[in-house]
């Protein structure tokens, strides 16, 4: 159901729709969805992939996205079971996949990551730190290495000492919240300024090498899962879009092909940070335990 949803953002959101109105219609031929027709995947299968008013087909990316969704969160809920991380983390990693998903696609159709997905999860992230001080891993899990937080336990302990998230946990989820913001902001902001000026300096031409969505969207993941997280999931999104940018010339289909914006490896490294944690720390364990 969250899919089904998730599918109507990524329509309308960078057409500057309303998410609500009007209601689920086919975009060819304006016939509305009844909602014996708007039940995820069941639907589009009964239907066989076309609508039942022009007879044209339904994208199978409609039953993809809501598959994904489903199977993504079962991934989560299992590694936060299996972790025994706090279950209050829940409904901010749900959020999260969910806007993940919706930046990939949307970045990957339209190349921009709209700012409505990242304030609001920054906006979120927040709240939850204010509401529910432990479900941040530094404060609820301060000696596990694959929940990332040494860099928010550096600042602790310079500011207030090393009990300070026990005496003041609101204050000490605040800062977790705000070191992660600025360290996912900054850490692209560099690198997008950085590329602009030596594209300049070689071509006399402006040019963005990095949209500010992405940098955008690193400072949100930072908002949701600290600073730590920010440094290892930038990594991993360099590696495995280096490793496409190696492999996709060797497929027919990849070759002569633009290349893919970056939203889409922040979001595969996002949800593996979720998913597994510290990845530099699963690598030194061999990925072995309880992950």
């Amino acid at each position: 159901m969250v899919g089904s949803f998730l599918n109507v953002v990524v329509w309308r959101l960078p057409r500057g729709e309303s998410l609500l109105y009007p209601p689920s219609h086919c975009p060819k031929c304006n016939h509305a969805i009844r909602p014996w027709e708007n039940i995820p995947i069941i639907s589009w299968l009964c239907l066989r992939g076309r609508c039942s008013g022009c007879g044209l087909p339904i994208s199978v990316r409609y039953p993809l996205g809501e598959s994904a969704t489903g199977i993504l969160f079962w991934i989560i809920w299992h590694q936060v079971a299996q972790r025994q991380l706090p279950i209050s983390i829940i409904g901010g990693y749900f959020f999260v996949v969910s806007a993940l998903l919706c930046a990939a696609l949307i970045d990957l159709e339209h190349r921009i990551v709209p700012d409505s997905l990242t304030f609001t999860g920054m906006g979120l992230a927040l709240c939850l730190a204010a509401g529910f001080p432990m479900s941040r891993l530094a404060l609820s899990r301060p000696d596990d290495p694959a929940a990332g937080n040494l860099i928010c336990h550096w600042a602790l302990e310079r500011v207030g000492g090393a009990d300070w998230p026990a005496r003041l946990p609101l204050a000490a989820a605040a800062m977790d919240w705000l070191l992660g913001l600025l360290m996912g902001f900054c850490l692209l902001a560099v690198v997008a300024e950085a590329g602009k000026r030596v594209w300049w300096g070689f071509t006399k031409r402006k040019r963005d090498i990095m949209g500010y969505g992405d940098v955008k969207l690193l400072a949100m993941l930072g908002a949701f899962f600290g600073a730590d997280a920010c440094i290892f999931i930038l990594l991993l999104a360099s590696v495995l879009g280096f490793l496409y940018g190696v492999l996709a010339p060797l497929f027919p289909k990849g070759r002569g092909r633009p290349s893919l914006p970056f939203a889409p490896f922040l979001a595969a490294a996002g949800f593996l940070w979720m998913a597994f944690g510290n990845p530099v720390f699963l690598l030194f364990r061999g990925g072995q335990g309880d992950f």
